[in-house]
């Protein structure tokens, strides 16, 4: 009889467990799955995200394996659909998807001596709605269209703007504490655990900025705001969860 689902099962565990001895920096051969589960989901987002469902297939393979009557021998083979959306969660883990790969790019970022018609010229072709502010290529804070709605609102029996003024004379620009920089290694579960941080606080977070290694001295690689979150595929692996 041929066990190549449950071979294909134990090779897609071994692969996890492996991942997760990375994670958490075991490399005691002995290490149980269960203790580098736990020590990887303490700094590490993607695990803490699929903890629940690596317990689960913990219990499916200690089931299959310390069942077995003899060697290469199981008493039950899994499902091709359940050894499927193993072997896609150990793609997942050691390659999780990066923020870059949902992120807003390219960037249209503007200096503080910037004119202020090149800004209004790129909202009207490109609608975008924020836009990172740097002087001399570091960020200072974020202006959105909400702020420029803002201003004009308020100074709409007033306005008498030379459109080669700098942005830096007509907007009052601030670093916002609801802007985030990381770096662009970071996955997307790290940006999700950002805006759940942000959620759980009762604190709006705007954008979260992506460039090299995630400091303010760096132009943009990407943006991302909670909407870009819908651009992420999900994974829900229904019969892993079921079995």
């Amino acid at each position: 009889m041929s066990y190549e689902l449950s071979e294909r099962f134990e090779a897609a565990f071994n692969q996890i467990h492996d991942t997760l001895c990375d994670f958490a920096n075991e490399h005691n051969n002995h290490a149980s799955f269960t203790e580098v589960l736990t020590k990887a989901r303490v700094q590490h987002h993607v695990i803490d995200h699929y903890f629940d469902l690596l317990k689960q297939s913990s219990k499916l393979r200690n089931a299959m394996v310390h069942r077995k009557i003899k060697e290469d021998f199981y008493i039950a083979e899994p499902h091709q659909d359940v050894v499927t959306e193993l072997e896609q969660l150990a793609v997942l883990l050691s390659e999780p998807p990066t923020a870059l790969s949902i992120a807003s790019k390219p960037v249209e970022f503007f200096y503080l001596d910037s004119p202020i018609k090149k800004l209004i010229t790129c909202m009207q072709e490109k609608e975008y709605s924020q836009y990172p502010i740097y002087q001399e290529d570091k960020f200072i804070g974020l202006l959105t269209d909400g702020d420029i709605a803002n201003w004009f609102a308020a100074n709409i029996g007033q306005l008498t703007i030379e459109m080669k003024q700098p942005i830096g004379e007509i907007f009052r620009i601030e670093k916002k504490e609801h802007t985030k920089i990381v770096g662009k290694d970071v996955s997307v579960m790290d940006i999700e655990a950002i805006f759940k941080e942000y959620l759980e606080k009762n604190q709006k977070i705007e954008a979260i900025i992506i460039t090299e290694n995630g400091t303010a001295a760096e132009l943009p690689k990407g943006i991302i705001s909670s909407w870009d979150l819908i651009r992420l595929k999900t994974y829900n692996f229904p019969l892993l969860k079921h079995t």
